[in-house]
């Protein structure tokens, strides 16, 4: 499933912020959770993923919005690990599952400090997630979540795009992949003043550096979800 370079064909992003990029899609989830009544919803990275985090946040988020659902919650976030053993363990870990309405993942922090990877690597990486659930699950919605680290942050705080999220973006342009870029709107509320690293909580963020996450990814579905659907939508 790792399927080498992709070419540079992008898709354009309606930018709600400069830090939430929406592309396209998130409707099949939606159709699920508001006609059928049942979803599967999935999150895969690193400790961030795993720990209790902003994960449960938007499980919890979810719920609410969709109250009269019965949801199915997969935690398949493993400490330390990248978007290379996240690629490699997706189907055992989510796709065997069922079907999946919506997969939330996160790799930028791991590929940076624990695979050290090049950005030839983190491109693979990633690429061999989107493409084996887009292959696989076709209905699959997906939204990708950059956290940071110190090192990143210091990075964007001198005007430059950390490698891992480069290279992630440009994957999920060419898959139409809607995105988050937490790393940034961390940068951006400190230098606003209304945000400190420390509040933030650090590369494992706190509550309230989570909630930043779950905030950003609650805007984005809402502004996917915000019109009723039309006929040509339903199952």
């Amino acid at each position: 499933f790792f399927a080498g370079l992709i070419s540079l064909g992008q898709a354009a992003a309606t930018e709600l912020s400069r830090n939430i990029h929406y592309r396209s899609g998130l409707q099949n989830a939606r159709i699920q959770f508001e006609q059928k009544k049942t979803g599967r919803v999935a999150f895969i990275g690193g400790s961030i993923t795993q720990m209790n985090g902003y994960r449960p946040m938007v499980s919890d988020w979810l719920q609410q919005r969709f109250p009269d659902t019965k949801f199915e919650f997969i935690n398949a976030g493993i400490s330390s690990t990248c978007s290379h053993t996240g690629a490699f363990r997706l189907e055992e870990h989510i796709l065997s599952k069922g079907r999946i309405d919506l997969l939330f993942g996160e790799f930028a922090v791991n590929d940076d400090q624990d695979a050290r990877h090049s950005r030839r690597s983190c491109i693979l990486g990633m690429e061999g997630i989107i493409r084996q659930a887009k292959i696989k699950q076709p209905q699959c919605d997906l939204v990708v979540t950059h956290f940071v680290n110190p090192n990143m942050l210091k990075q964007i705080q001198s005007g430059k795009i950390p490698q891992s999220i480069e290279a992630h973006e440009k994957v999920l342009k060419h898959y139409d992949i809607s995105s988050l870029f937490l790393a940034r709107e961390v940068a951006d509320q400190i230098k606003a003043g209304s945000l400190t690293w420390s509040k933030f909580g650090g590369t494992h963020p706190k509550p309230a550096g989570n909630s930043i996450a779950k905030e950003l990814i609650k805007d984005l579905l809402d502004y996917a979800w915000a019109k009723p659907l039309s006929g040509k939508n339903q199952k």
